[in-house]
């Protein structure tokens, strides 16, 4: 007998005798009070220090450091740039040289799998072979290797396999978008001919997130703001660039200086720059302007690199004056010691405050994973927090999982899941062709008569848990319990085809069930229980209906008072096997294949409906060959036992 699941806890928080909630500080006046007071030393500390920093230090420190800075970041992009040009060069000389027969593709492949896999900076490499076809390997966004397909011809390529034959040796080309990765790249190509014969072109790619990724790593480590431009007025690298800017794709690769999200970046070119002192006079590559900020100042500097695309590239950084916190020896070890007490004392208090509050999210976190599925039986409960809203929100989530639990013994779960899965369009109410089953249990009504309540719900409990097995391991949905009867149906909220058959297996399931267990019942000197079921496909109105706030997910329509009527007709077609009468609509019949086995009991007309309808009885297929020596047997009755 299955029995009604009690909610988890006893009574509720409101009742008299609860715990008196405790006072406990917020998160706000927490993160407030301590962040608060700790940023405020750290600033003061520093302005402190900084402020006797004078002008002339922070110029000749800037210089100092300027052209070292810009040469390790252009020797930096070098590397990244140069290392696609070799691998370009590096193959297409393998493949000149025959080491690499372009006519055997998966040693082509493997040569192309080693390149790659040699120079991690690069993201992609091909073969455009002269001939038209095309052979590709690049990177997923993860880092891992993997083959394209060859690609289909098209202008670009077909411009480039025809340019490089006449041009030779190896070039770099334009900035064109990947589709497939969502990102703008260089591209490095080489000429390949073997003993005078061209045959294709040997293209390596970089992409400009990987020289953005370099950019901000770059920024990390020195505190400079780097850039690379492409031409005056367009962005190649640039740490907003790590993540993908609006706007972009193949007719505009490049965002323009004003669309990264870079203020000062914007202003590089601006017309109020003025020349920077520092660099007049010292004979350095480096060029650089300053531009007043009314109460900052912006330092810029930069080379020209050419070479490694078709426009020139302005390599360089920036830095602000405010930024600049520079002293004499003794002032940045005290800087230093400050800095270093403060970043332990801060990580002291961000691993403290951190686990407080991390340890009730996680297990928000499972026990919200737990509900998203409907399995509120092993979904934690939250324990309380140190902080009030944390502590508040627990208590709260738990007596929310204490009313779900309950929830779940009305609602079944799955359809709730499959409601969920379809979204809106799984409740809009339509019309779906279904097929409806009733069920009644033969002369219930005397024999309840002679039971207590409690016997009358531990016999329904078990009868109902018997029936809604069978109809929902068919696909079907158990719409209501009406007294000592089910309603199902078949063919909504998912789409069955075959709803006919769902609903005639899950009659001949029911019937199987019923048989076993009236055998148990017969073992202990309990009457056996006889049940009518009626099936009737057709179309009806399915969906959500119901007042505000109290709906059910619902068949309303004729189909569904027909199957009623089948049911209650199963008075007079008389019992069937083992106690069980399924009768169905010639509708029904209709759409069951040639293996289902039935017995025609003619046309009749159904009471409260205008016209005849055929009706047969369901036959299991292993008792089809008794079905004349059938003999009237009495009804059955339940009783308590």
């Amino acid at each position: 007998m299955s029995e009604t699941p009690k909610p988890e806890s006893g009574a509720p928080p409101a009742e008299a005798g609860a715990e008196k909630p405790r006072w406990r500080p917020t998160i706000g006046a927490v993160l407030s009070v301590g962040f608060g007071l700790l940023v405020l030393v750290a600033v003061t500390l520093v302005l402190w220090i900084a402020l006797g920093t004078a002008q002339k230090n922070t110029f000749s420190l800037v210089r100092r450091t300027a052209e070292i800075t810009v040469d390790t970041l252009i020797g930096e992009i070098g590397f990244h740039l140069g290392a696609a040009r070799q691998q370009s060069q590096f193959l297409a000389e393998a493949i000149g040289r025959g080491d690499v027969e372009v006519e055997d593709r998966e040693k082509l492949i493997h040569a192309m799998f080693g390149s790659l896999a040699a120079v991690p900076q690069v993201t992609g490499v091909a073969f455009f072979a002269a001939e038209g076809w095309s052979q590709r390997v690049g990177r997923r966004p993860q880092g891992m290797v993997q083959l394209f397909e060859a690609a289909e011809s098209n202008v670009a390529v077909d411009q480039l396999v025809a340019d490089m034959e006449k041009r030779g040796g190896t070039h770099w080309g334009g900035i064109f978008w990947v589709a497939s990765l969502n990102e703008p790249h260089l591209t490095v190509s080489t000429a390949v001919f073997r003993d005078g014969a061209y045959l294709g072109v040997v293209s390596s790619v970089v992409s400009v997130r990987v020289l953005s990724d370099y950019i901000d790593e770059f920024h990390l480590q020195t505190g400079l703001h780097a850039f690379v431009l492409y031409g005056r007025d367009r962005v190649l690298a640039h740490p907003a660039m790590i993540q993908p800017i609006a706007g972009l794709g193949p007719g505009k690769p490049l965002p323009g200086l004003d669309e990264v999200g870079d203020p000062y970046l914007a202003q590089l070119w601006a017309a109020n720059r003025q020349p920077l002192t520092l660099l007049e006079g010292s004979g350095s590559a480096l060029l650089g302007h300053t531009r007043d900020l009314g109460d900052d100042q912006a330092f810029y500097l930069y080379r020209v690199i050419g070479g490694y695309s078709r426009e020139q590239l302005y390599m360089g950084v920036y830095a602000l004056d405010s930024e600049n916190e520079q002293s004499e020896l003794d002032r940045l070890v005290l800087a230093g010691w400050v800095g270093l007490g403060i970043l332990v004392i801060s990580l002291l208090i961000a691993v403290v405050l951190g686990r407080g509050i991390a340890r009730p999210v996680r297990q928000f976190a499972a026990a919200a994973r737990a509900i998203s599925a409907l399995d509120f039986e092993h979904a934690p409960k939250v324990r309380g927090s140190a902080f009030r809203e944390i502590d508040s929100a627990a208590q709260a989530f738990n007596s929310m999982l204490s009313g779900l639990r309950w929830f779940e013994t009305y609602v079944p779960r799955s359809l709730v899941l499959r409601l969920v899965r379809l979204g809106e369009a799984g409740v809009v109410s339509e019309e779906r062709q279904v097929t409806a089953l009733f069920t009644d249990i033969v002369g219930f009504t005397a024999a309840s008569q002679q039971l207590t309540p409690r016997q009358t719900a531990d016999f329904l409990n078990h009868h109902f848990g018997l029936l809604a097995g069978e109809i929902e391991r068919t696909g079907g949905t158990v719409d209501k319990y009406i007294g000592d009867s089910i309603m199902a149906f078949w063919g909504a909220p998912d789409d069955q085809p075959d709803h006919a058959e769902r609903a005639c297996r899950a009659a001949l399931g029911i019937a199987a069930a019923l048989e076993k267990d009236n055998r148990a019942r017969s073992a202990r000197a309990a009457p056996p229980v006889g049940l009518r079921i009626g099936i009737h496909s057709g179309p009806a109105i399915v969906g959500n209906i119901g007042a505000p706030g109290r709906v059910n997910y619902t068949l309303i329509g004729d189909t569904v008072n027909l199957a009623n009527r089948l049911e209650a007709y199963g008075k007079e077609a008389g019992p069937g096997e083992g106690g069980v009468v399924v009768l169905v609509s010639e509708a029904t019949r209709a759409q069951l294949g040639p293996g289902w086995q039935v017995e025609d009991l003619g046309a009749h007309q159904m009471r409260g409906r205008a016209g005849e309808i055929g009706v047969f009885r369901l036959i299991s297929e292993d008792r089809r060959s008794e079905t004349d020596k059938r003999k009237p047997e009495p009804a059955a009755t339940a009783r308590g036992d």
